[in-house]
């Protein structure tokens, strides 16, 4: 994956968080010099984790331990399997990025979003997993994004080839998106 959209698909992702009107109980955490906001994260009830999307996340004993530590649920894929998953946990976020064919899959979800208050909230313009969101594409790597119980998540798709269909048609990316399942979580 090019480093800068490694770089700017957390930042659009907490943009989107700071954008959406219907994110639950809002200012958790403000802080004046970086306008920072934690939504309160919604933890799915009495959910259990689904074991292909844990087996996403990589070798068990690791998964097992980052997921207790994700500050957020942790969604991952059901409808692919990852060629050698990476998954990272910190203090607002987890990402988990993987191989499937020639095409790299970055999945990731944050509590942190930034507030601009000369900026003015904006819904999405799709259907994303029952709530509303954005698909976009840039440089030929797919984007969708939306708020789901308080947590801004993405999924970007890029392909090695990028006039392979994966990259070219949103449909692989909304596949992606609507077999995401609880895979872990638990620092609330």
């Amino acid at each position: 994956m090019r480093l800068a959209s490694f770089i700017l698909v957390p930042a659009l992702a907490v943009a989107v968080a700071a954008c959406d009107p219907a994110t639950p109980d809002r200012a958790v955490t403000t802080s004046a010099e970086t306008n920072v906001v934690t939504p309160k994260v919604t933890w799915p009830a009495g959910a259990k984790a689904d074991a292909r999307a844990f087996a996403a996340l990589g070798e068990p004993t690791r998964a097992a331990e980052l997921a207790g530590r994700s500050p957020v649920p942790v969604l991952a894929p059901t409808s692919v399997t990852f060629e050698r998953p990476t998954f990272v946990v910190g203090a607002e976020y987890y990402a988990l990025t993987g191989r499937v064919a020639g095409a790299t899959v970055a999945i990731q979800g944050t509590r942190a979003a930034h507030r601009h208050e000369d900026i003015a909230p904006i819904t999405g313009d799709r259907l994303l997993r029952g709530t509303r969101g954005f698909v976009s594409v840039n440089e030929s790597i797919r984007t969708t994004s939306w708020i789901e119980n308080g947590v801004a998540y993405s999924v970007d798709i890029e392909c090695a080839d990028p006039t392979d269909k994966r990259c070219v048609d949103e449909a692989f990316a909304l596949d992606i998106v609507e077999h995401l399942a609880f895979a872990g979580g638990g620092a609330r």
